[in-house]
């Protein structure tokens, strides 16, 4: 169903991304293809799209999502992965005798915990999954949701590109919603990262533009056998715009309740959502904080470069430098807050916009 919140799993309940789902899987089956990266501001459906093209593949998997323990930790990675290692090994039992050979793993049953919590740890689990896959002769997919974190770890850059380089029966798959931090990860620009010059397939999932956005909803709505009124979809799409998060949410709300109901209630929790996330932002940029709100409150309406500068000026009282003014803008862009088209710079979120116009960031 359309509408049911949560990240999707299967093809039926995945509205319309038949192309971009098509693709992720032929990468991940192309022989000579060694990592895919699925790029989009947050809510637009990567986490579904990893999960869907993944229970779909006739093809081994280690899933590890980034965004279940807030503010990530090299202790969060080692617990993550040996609760996906032990859900690997009770589908493939043959990998037993593989992983056995690694002193700092111990296994019990079908649980595995890594005993010797350090990244040459993982880099001799990694080469285990790499002998077993060939002798198999398949692949293993190792996948990281929201993987722009993982630059917080010391060391795992390295590791991706020594999988990359070394460990031809491991994919890798890296989805995030922080495009810029991912693109750091990446070493996109940056020759003295280890995974500078690494080739990947990227896949961009963007905004439904306004037709599309309509029939999700009718569609939506059609699978449980109700059908509002044109006007309405319509309203619920000016004041959502594209987001498939949140046309989902309300969607959600309005098979239970009336339209002007369920899209306050939608308004209102994805405001306070949006907020939250904004925080974790702000929280750590301590007097520039003051800063940040208000270039995001002149950014409630599309702002060129110079509008900033000239509206920071009159909201503080004060100059600001010009390299300021940029970083601030490349920061909320690169942690997918803010989004620059043709010149102008805007909020990524329709509900970004509306959680600063309610004042719920301050």
């Amino acid at each position: 169903m359309y509408f049911s919140l949560g990240v999707k799993s299967k093809r039926d309940d995945f509205y319309d991304m038949e192309a971009e789902l098509d693709s992720l899987i032929s990468e991940l089956l192309n022989p000579i293809s060694r990592m895919v990266v699925v790029k989009g501001i947050r809510r637009t459906g990567k986490s579904s799209l990893v999960r869907v093209s993944l229970s779909e593949l006739d093809l081994p998997y280690v899933l590890i999502d980034l965004r279940l323990g807030g503010s990530i930790s090299p202790e969060d990675i080692y617990s993550y992965l040996s609760d996906e290692l032990s859900r690997l090994l009770e589908q493939e039992r043959g990998i037993k005798k593989f992983l056995s050979k690694i002193r700092e793993v111990e296994i019990a049953g079908f649980r595995i915990e890594i005993s010797r919590r350090s990244l040459s740890t993982v880099g001799k689990l990694v080469g285990a999954f790499n002998e077993w896959a060939e002798s198999e002769g398949t692949y293993l997919v190792m996948a990281f949701d929201e993987a722009q974190d993982l630059r917080l770890i010391r060391g795992f850059s390295e590791l991706l590109a020594h999988i990359y380089d070394y460990e031809e029966r491991i994919k890798l798959l890296l989805a995030g919603s922080e495009v810029g931090l991912l693109d750091r990860l990446l070493g996109r620009e940056d020759p003295s990262s280890p995974l500078f010059g690494r080739a990947y397939a990227e896949i961009q999932l963007k905004k439904f533009p306004r037709e599309r956005s309509l029939d999700f909803l009718a569609k939506g709505f059609e699978q449980v056998g109700i059908s509002p009124p044109l006007r309405e979809l319509e309203e619920a799409v000016d004041k959502l715009d594209g987001i498939v998060g949140w046309l989902t949410y309300y969607g959600y709300h309005r098979m239970r309740m009336e339209h002007e109901d369920a899209l306050e209630r939608t308004i209102h929790e994805g405001a306070s959502l949006a907020a939250r996330e904004l925080e974790n932002f702000l929280s750590i940029r301590g007097i520039a904080r003051k800063r940040y709100v208000e270039v995001l409150r002149i950014l409630m309406n599309p702002s060129r470069w110079s509008d900033v500068k000239r509206g920071l000026a009159i909201a503080l009282g004060t100059k600001i430098s010009d390299k300021q003014i940029t970083t601030y803008l490349r920061e909320l862009v690169e942690y997918g807050f803010v989004e620059k088209r043709d010149g102008l710079y805007e909020l990524a979120d329709p509900l970004l916009v509306e959680a600063v116009r309610r004042g719920l960031v301050r």
